[in-house]
């Protein structure tokens, strides 16, 4: 709004000038033409006042150049007064994701494509001296390479098996580690590294997953051995118990407790309210006879 303004301005002086050299003739108009001009100065003040206001969004910087040289200081969320003359550059500090599809080799000289992302964001403070050194495409320069160079750099370290199974961890903490000291001396900030998915030739995909069914099957055979032994051990426990207790019951069965029980069964017998007849022995020792009426 800089420039409109000033051509308003310009072009209101000029009615001015033309207004008074109108009253210098008698021309009747030359009032209404220098009320013309005075409002137009009056607007092209305030269209140049407004071209020094700037407004930067939310999770936003602004960058600013004046005629090609990149000033140091940043403008950050919301109103900044400017000079008028400087064009602002906007860039996202927002955490923001970048998706791969690359085909990586491993350890065994492999191919592997490898599904990966990262999360990112610029550093606030650093917007212009990227801005300066790199430009407004810095992804294209300098995040994309890198992010392929140290896929390739660390997948190259580990066999296909560990790509596919537990490596996955190390894997994707090393690839953060390479990028994060890459990137972040060129004002990047890598938060986090995803691997999505890792595809593998067909035949070694195969190998691997019979690899692991065995390991399973094995697996489970240990663990039934180890219950049958378990199980073992149980019932030779419950069978000492079970001999302990019947030695123990053995060593207190004398003669005159056996007596004593076998006297308080015909008792409950003789009390029955059956219709029987008890014979009962005179030694008690001796079984009693039972008769139905």
């Amino acid at each position: 709004m800089f420039i409109p303004g000033i051509i308003v301005i310009v072009v209101s002086v000029l009615l001015i000038v033309s207004a008074i050299s109108a009253g210098k003739r008698g021309d009747m108009r030359s009032a209404q033409m220098g009320l013309y001009g005075k409002i137009g100065v009056v607007l092209g003040a305030v269209l140049i006042l407004a071209s020094g206001i700037r407004i930067i969004g939310p999770g936003e910087v602004g960058v600013m150049d004046l005629f090609g040289k990149v000033l140091d200081r940043e403008l950050h969320s919301g109103v900044n007064l400017v000079n008028p003359l400087v064009n602002v550059h906007t860039f996202s500090i927002k955490t923001r994701e970048m998706q791969e599809t690359m085909n990586v080799p491993s350890k065994e000289g492999l191919q592997v494509d490898l599904d990966v992302s990262i999360l990112y964001r610029m550093k606030p403070d650093d917007a212009s001296e990227i801005f300066r050194t790199i430009g407004t495409n810095f992804e294209d320069v300098v995040i994309i390479p890198n992010f392929r160079s140290s896929a390739r750099n660390v997948t190259v370290q580990f066999d296909a098996r560990a790509l596919y199974t537990s490596g996955r961890e190390i894997i994707t903490q090393s690839l953060l580690n390479d990028l994060q000291v890459a990137l972040e001396e060129r004002g990047i900030i890598i938060e986090k590294v995803l691997i999505r998915g890792i595809r593998l030739p067909e035949t070694v995909t195969s190998a691997i997953e019979e690899k692991l069914k065995a390991d399973q099957e094995a697996q489970k055979m240990v663990f039934l051995v180890q219950r049958e032994e378990l199980e073992a051990q149980r019932k030779k426990v419950e069978a000492e118990g079970i001999s302990e207790a019947n030695k123990i019951i053995a060593q207190g069965l004398t003669s005159g407790y056996i007596q004593w029980y076998r006297i308080e069964m015909l008792k409950q017998l003789v009390n029955s309210p059956n219709n029987t007849i008890i014979i009962i022995p005179d030694d008690l020792k001796s079984v009693p006879m039972i008769m139905n009426k």
